[in-house]
């Protein structure tokens, strides 16, 4: 497999009336397992999704500090913000960043925002439905695609399944995120599963077009 350089994806979900806003920040990075190929004579990689942090606004925060907030990471180079970013051996820094940002509702005017702020970062705007394929729907100025809510779920699964996705008990809020990634539903439900859905975003895009 082709080793990927060290990618950042920064999934935001912006929540409803009801429920809160939560930012999730994915790292897709190729890893050394300790191995050897004997074959090709150099060390064996495997590729790992690992969250390196998540975090939920208050219920209300205005959108704009909600972008600031996030503008505010994206342009933190080495994530010192968040105690420094782990990256490839022999890469100083790790530029590659994507924000993905749910377009589903409210969040038209939110990826208005963004599209204005110099992000630093490739901007990703996703329009989640309950059906259908996903597919680049043309809107943002290209930016924009639709995919059903199950596709993200499914793919989350997915990675976790397969022992692809790591979420370090480190991480801030670690028994919450986990709990709602385990009862992530196809449907919207009752539960709060806005930080389960901010990473399912990055996961998603994350893994697009990449053979698992």
């Amino acid at each position: 497999m082709k080793r990927l350089p060290p990618h950042l994806y920064f999934g935001l979900d912006l929540g409803q009336r009801r429920d809160p806003a939560a930012l999730a920040i994915l790292q897709r990075i190729h890893e050394p397992t300790g191995e050897w190929n004997r074959f090709k004579m150099e060390p064996e990689w495997e590729l790992l999704f690992r969250l390196r942090h998540v975090e939920r606004f208050h219920l209300g925060t205005p959108y704009i500090t909600i972008v600031d907030r996030v503008c505010e990471l994206l342009r933190d180079g080495d994530g010192n913000l968040l105690g420094g970013w782990p990256v490839a051996s022999g890469r100083i820094t790790n530029p590659y960043k994507t924000l993905i940002v749910d377009a589903s509702g409210v969040g038209a005017p939110v990826v208005e925002l963004f599209q204005r702020a110099n992000l630093q970062a490739s901007l990703i705007a996703l329009t989640i439905t309950g059906s259908g394929a996903a597919h680049s729907n043309g809107a943002y100025e290209g930016c924009g695609y639709t995919v059903p809510r199950r596709d993200l779920v499914t793919n989350l699964r997915l990675l976790l399944e397969r022992g692809l996705l790591r979420i370090p008990t480190r991480v801030h809020d670690f028994d919450s995120i986990r709990e709602e990634v385990l009862n992530l539903q196809d449907g919207s439900g009752p539960r709060h599963d806005d930080m389960a859905i901010a990473l399912a975003l990055a996961a998603w895009w994350a893994a697009r077009n990449v053979r698992l």
